[in-house]
């Protein structure tokens, strides 16, 4: 899915959607998305794709994701 993702508003470099599986105490996995500057590193908030159900979990997280970047000042 394509999202329109802002500059990053630290340095201005592009950005991206990014998922990542982090490994937790005991073995435990948590798949999560967020969205990434390729300059700088700055990220918006994680979203955990689990958090939101089974059908959309990864629309809504990635979305989720998406708006928090959008609206950093």
């Amino acid at each position: 899915m394509y999202y329109n993702l802002k500059p990053c508003p630290h340095c201005g470099g592009e950005a991206y959607l990014e998922r990542k599986h982090r490994a937790f105490i005991n073995a435990q996995t948590t798949r999560v998305a967020f969205v990434r500057c390729t300059e700088c590193n700055a990220r918006s908030g994680r979203y955990k794709l689990e958090d939101y159900g089974t059908r959309n979990a990864s629309t809504e997280a990635e979305r989720l994701a998406v708006e928090s970047w959008n609206r950093r000042v």
